[in-house]
């Protein structure tokens, strides 16, 4: 098969509508399947070029369908991302869990040779602000493939009898275009079978769940975070190859990562600013060092004034308390 950068490529000027970098992307799958012996499919997908440029230069047409496709445009959203793994702040131990998940999936082809398959599931649990959505999005980075959040607040906050089959079109989704699924807000899925009180059809939906995450052989990557992993039923947990618990920052981390973004402006933390990251998030920190940056620009200065910093760590630390 052509090569996973490339098909990623290919992905991206999908999504973003690019039709002739699509096309020169084509053109380069094409070629590279014909080279590797994969003759019928690299004919194939001659067909479906000349077809889908005939359609274009003929005037459209009403074609009946036999069923529309579900809109799940108001439960996935797609991006693409730069983070990288390097742009975290993380304990030795989880560093090293998403760097084997990233060198797995990067030798796909080499495990596949061998009868083994790369991790691709991951679930990330822990406080707010601590990492876990931009771990996704390192992870999207790290393997140049599309971030897709898909919106359990959403898939729940509409009419049940659709969720199950909302869900199924969801895993579809990941088998035809391969991407990171970004399944946030996991507990409004996880708790959902520990409470008595909630009705049947929620049940059956959870149940779905499992039985499409059990049936699921596409090559996305399917990472889950949520806040409360303590009360996730523990049935899921088993369904993931990886479970990172991210905590809040310890003092060291919150001295790291606030020395990496005063870094722009060639200074570094003091004592006392260092002591007002106390009780803040990874995600506090960086809105606050954002805040002090914007005060920046909005005065017309070239870095924060002395001690500008450490009020707003201290601002945002009083807001939460």
């Amino acid at each position: 098969m052509a090569n996973a950068e490339l098909i990623s490529e290919l992905v991206r000027a999908h999504y973003l509508g690019d039709q002739r970098r699509f096309g020169n992307l084509l053109n380069q799958v094409i070629a590279s399947e014909s080279r590797a012996g994969h003759v019928r499919l690299a004919q194939r997908l001659r067909e479906l070029r000349i077809e889908a440029e005939a359609a274009q230069e003929s005037p459209a047409r009403p074609t009946q369908l036999a069923r529309a496709p579900r809109d799940l445009a108001h439960v996935l959203s797609v991006a693409y991302s730069d983070v990288k793994l390097s742009d975290l702040v993380l304990s030795p131990e989880n560093r090293r869990a998403l760097r084997r998940f990233v060198t797995e999936q990067r030798a796909a082809e080499t495990l596949a040779n061998h009868g083994l398959r790369p991790r691709r599931r991951l679930l990330l649990h822990g406080p707010p602000g601590c990492g876990k959505t931009m771990a996704a999005h390192a992870l999207a980075g790290e393997l140049r493939l599309p971030i897709i959040r898909v919106r359990l607040e959403v898939v729940f906050s509409r009419y049940l009898g659709e969720t199950a089959a909302t869900l199924t079109d969801i895993f579809a989704e990941a088998s035809r275009v391969r991407g990171v699924y970004l399944f946030d807000e996991f507990d409004a899925l996880g708790r959902t079978r520990l409470d008595d009180n909630d009705i049947g059809e929620v049940k059956r939906v959870v149940t779905t769940f499992l039985q499409l995450l059990d049936a699921d052989d596409t090559d996305s990557v399917l990472v889950a975070a949520t806040n409360v992993g303590a009360t996730i039923d523990r049935a899921l947990f088993r369904r993931f190859d990886d479970v990172l618990e991210l905590p809040g920052p310890t003092p060291e981390q919150a001295a790291e990562l606030l020395g990496r973004l005063l870094r722009q402006w060639g200074t570094r933390p003091d004592q006392q600013t260092l002591e007002a990251t106390a009780g803040l998030s990874f995600a506090d920190i960086r809105e606050a060092v954002d805040d002090a940056h914007k005060e920046t620009v909005l005065d017309g200065r070239d870095k924060p004034r002395p001690g500008e910093v450490r009020e707003m760590l201290l601002a945002r630390g009083a807001r939460l308390s």
